[in-house]
């Protein structure tokens, strides 16, 4: 074949069979069974179509972009929130357990320190009692974490 043939064919017309089950309902409108068109029309409906899924694929897009945007603020207000929430609940820890809070987010450290089943009290253990035989000095107080 050469290369007019090969055009001829592809600038015949392309035909298309629709067809449809009749409904019980509706039997009054008559759906066409053939529809012709040329490849230039098929190509420019095409061409169409996917314009149209481009514009609307875009603004799927940009809606998702916002809405992603949203987000990660209301993440970073609530990670600030609770980081100020850490700071004030920490001041009164000791370093070892400062330590092992760094190694959690913001808002680990905050579910950990609100949790009653960690709760750290610092217990008074009562002075010494007074050796009996005056020889050296010991601390009156002993504070345990």
């Amino acid at each position: 074949m050469s290369d007019e043939e090969t055009s001829k064919e592809k600038t015949e017309e392309v035909k298309e069979e629709v067809k449809e089950k009749p409904s019980s309902q509706d039997t009054s409108e008559k759906v066409p069974e053939k529809i012709s068109l040329t490849q230039k029309e098929l190509d420019g409906k095409l061409a169409d179509a996917r314009r149209k899924a481009e514009a609307a694929q875009k603004e799927w897009q940009k809606k998702f972009d916002d809405l992603q945007a949203s987000i990660e603020a209301k993440e970073k207000a609530a990670n600030d929130a609770a980081a100020e929430k850490v700071e004030a609940l920490r001041k009164d820890l000791p370093d070892s357990i400062g330590k092992l809070l760094d190694k959690l987010t913001a808002i680990e450290q905050l579910e950990w320190l609100n949790d009653p089943d960690n709760a750290i009290t610092k217990k008074e253990i009562p002075p010494l009692p007074q050796s009996t035989d005056g020889r050296g000095s010991q601390r009156k107080s002993i504070n345990i974490v």
